[in-house]
């Protein structure tokens, strides 16, 4: 006998909750999210939209977690949430790393967008050891299975990665991987160490666009939310991506 006499027995489609237990009975899902920067409602957006399994799906950020936003401290405890999460260190993070294991304030972090994340840090003392651990768990860069270098600002493809892999200066800090890239670009040359790369720290918007840029075999995924309230998430094996409505955080 079926399980069902009749088509009235049948279960109902009634919209995305079935839809969203199949999504939960499927692979885990891999993503990669843009530079953060304290901007909390558009992270918490996007994870709605994509409907984003804290326990499973796989989230890489390309750092920048604090700093030029409102709500750096809730950023990072809803990212410990994460199970399956990869943090690659980015300059600001690194700022505030120093700060809470030193009590000293860097150079620079506060005329760089760092004042209200100091602010907040201040009147959460309880918090700091526990941060500190979150950042000494972050990683330079990750490369992955699939030959795929995350790494915040960039490297010099003209040396061997490997002489390169406790380089903060330039692991942090480069942009001029972005300009190779867009010669690159140009020849139809690609970067032959990996088969791709993705990085941060240097806007789209400095290229004149708040979408993610894609020359060569080089994904740029900050697409300056600070500025353009356009945080971006994107689905590493398709490649589609959605970003944040612009959100007034208060």
């Amino acid at each position: 006998m079926n399980q069902f006499d009749s088509l009235h027995d049948l279960p109902l489609y009634n919209g995305p909750e079935p839809l969203q237990h199949s999504h939960e009975m499927s692979e885990p899902r891999k993503f990669v999210i843009g530079d953060i920067h304290s901007h909390f409602d558009e992270m918490m957006d996007l994870f709605k939209r994509v409907g984003f399994i804290f326990e499973k799906d796989l989230l890489i950020s390309l750092g920048d977690l604090v700093d030029r936003g409102p709500k750096p401290i809730e950023v990072i405890e809803k990212l410990m949430e994460v199970k399956n999460f990869i943090h690659i260190l980015g300059n600001h993070d690194e700022w505030c790393y120093q700060y809470l294991k030193s009590n000293r304030i860097p150079k620079e972090w506060k005329s760089q967008g760092g004042k209200h994340t100091l602010e907040e840090y201040q009147k959460a003392p309880h918090l700091w050891e526990k941060h500190i651990r979150f950042f000494e768990n972050a990683k330079l860069f990750f490369i992955d299975p699939e030959s795929r270098l995350f790494v915040h600002g960039g490297y010099n493809p003209r040396i061997p990665f490997y002489r390169q892999q406790e380089d903060k200066d330039i692991l942090l800090w480069d942009r001029s991987l972005v300009l190779t890239a867009l010669e690159y670009h140009q020849i139809d040359r690609v970067f032959e160490e990996f088969r791709e790369i993705f990085i941060g720290h240097t806007p789209t918007l400095f290229i004149g666009d708040s979408a993610p840029k894609h020359f060569a075999n080089l994904w740029m995924l900050d697409t300056g939310v600070h500025i353009s309230g356009k945080l971006t998430l994107m689905d590493l094996d398709t490649k589609e991506y959605w970003q944040s409505e612009i959100v007034n955080d208060t």
